[in-house]
């Protein structure tokens, strides 16, 4: 009799904590677990762990847009941060992927198209779209992973120049920071964008210019340098 009220009591004590767990509210367990760390951030946050939706989130400079959000329960337990997000939008496309507040940070496996707000200084980059993208950094800051491909969307109204597919290309870790090199379908235009896990970034837009003085002087005007390779055009920044 004893051992069969133990049982129950053990079994109620279970259903009790499920019963928290599934009801805990995700604003809660997102400030308790420091993913504002990462460049996480949501106008506002509604739900629970387990079926959350974050409004007008953002990574970075990246604005994810609203949407629904659940946190690993196997990573709470081991006091790890991960959280799987989707976005289903008819006007934005879709997006989804999932987000580490813990060593090693970043993201994994983020599928979609987004904005990349103030593009990359005086390179005009308008949209990115991630395949598989991976990048995690350890507390240091430096690339531990990084994998899948990028491409960038670049609204250079330069004549001359057919950059309508964009520049894609590779994700690596290259001395301590993630890196893309990218380059257009032609490979005339190539675009190498470095960054670690602060934030900071370098990147360098490389134009061959096959003897056009006209391009020549409207990538000057843009602020673009001769170099051995092209134009080329070097920018620095924070996400």
């Amino acid at each position: 009799m004893a051992r069969s009220h133990r049982l129950w009591t053990a079994a109620a004590a279970l259903f009790a904590l499920l019963l928290i767990a599934a009801t805990f509210p995700m604003r809660l367990a997102l400030s308790l677990a420091g993913v504002a760390d990462a460049g996480f951030s949501a106008r506002m946050v509604r739900g629970s762990v387990w079926s959350g939706e974050l409004v007008d989130a953002r990574l970075g400079a990246l604005p994810l847009g609203t949407v629904k959000a659940s946190l690993s329960p196997l990573a709470l337990l081991t006091g790890g941060t991960e959280l799987a997000f989707a976005r289903q939008d008819d006007r934005l496309g879709a997006l989804s992927g999932r987000l580490y507040g813990t060593n090693p940070r970043g993201a994994a496996d983020v599928n979609g198209v987004t904005t990349l707000a103030g593009g990359l200084g005086a390179i005009p980059v308008d949209t990115i779209r991630f395949e598989g993208a991976t990048t995690r950094f350890d507390n240091d800051g430096k690339c531990v992973e990084a994998s899948g491909r990028v491409q960038l969307s670049i609204a250079a109204p330069i004549a001359g120049l057919d950059l309508a597919r964009g520049l894609s290309g590779p994700l690596s870790c290259a001395n301590g920071r993630a890196q893309a090199a990218l380059s257009s379908q032609s490979g005339m235009e190539r675009l190498t964008l470095g960054f670690d896990g602060r934030g900071a970034w370098r990147a360098q837009f490389a134009i061959t210019v096959d003897d056009d003085p006209t391009m020549a002087a409207a990538l000057t005007m843009l602020g673009f340098r001769s170099a051995a390779d092209g134009y080329v055009l070097a920018t620095t920044g924070q996400f």
